[in-house]
């Protein structure tokens, strides 16, 4: 009888704790503030992104301060790749273009493979797109935190060749706000027409 109520007593508790989580699960996911939907946007996560302390392609010490008061569009990738990156820095800046003189509006280009992506060659990269983008590098221990925060997956593929290896990522572009909180996510294939849209959603 004693075995009885002990098995009794651990199955009440095991429902009493899978009850609690289930709650809690549901709790987060209905109150968990997320990004704005529309043409070209995934819905994730308003907490998804965090600091950084890197160093711009003029080789400035930067934070995410320097965004402080202006909407940005983030994208992280390497300078080396042969397509998705440069159309996306394409599309951003095209974007950027596009809202003319509306103020507040910058773009960040992090690196996720700062080994060749160093200050010297992004000052050569970035202006190529547009003025107001700025490039991000830095050491591997930095450039990492960074790219988990906002869950940015990259595999060096130095298996394909040691010196010019792709880089395997996903691709997505990020609109902060003006204090460096997630406001939207756009897909790899979004136009800059959506984007702009999208942003005036909040200047």
């Amino acid at each position: 009888m004693k075995a009885d109520r002990l098995i009794l007593l651990a199955g009440a508790v095991l429902a009493i704790v899978a009850l609690a989580a289930t709650a809690w699960i549901l709790i987060v996911k209905l109150t968990e503030e997320e990004t704005l939907g529309g043409p070209g946007l995934v819905i994730m996560p308003a907490s998804l992104g965090g600091p950084f302390e890197l160093t711009d392609h003029k080789g400035e010490p930067a934070t995410e301060a320097i965004f402080a008061g202006e909407l940005t569009l983030v994208y992280f990738g390497y300078s080396f790749c042969p397509d998705i990156c440069p159309l996306s820095l394409q599309t951003m800046a095209d974007a950027m273009a596009e809202l003319g003189d509306e103020p507040g509006i910058k773009g960040a280009f992090i690196t996720i493979d700062p080994d060749r992506d160093h200050v010297e060659h992004l000052a050569g990269y970035v202006p190529l797109f547009h003025e107001q983008l700025i490039g991000l590098t830095g050491p591997i221990a930095a450039i990492e935190p960074v790219a988990r925060a906002f869950r940015v997956y990259f595999k060096y593929r130095k298996d394909v060749d040691p010196e010019a290896y792709p880089v395997d990522h996903s691709s997505y572009i990020y609109l902060m706000d003006q204090n460096w909180r997630l406001l939207a996510v756009f897909r790899h294939d979004a136009t800059a027409a959506e984007m702009k849209a999208a942003i005036r959603e909040f200047l």
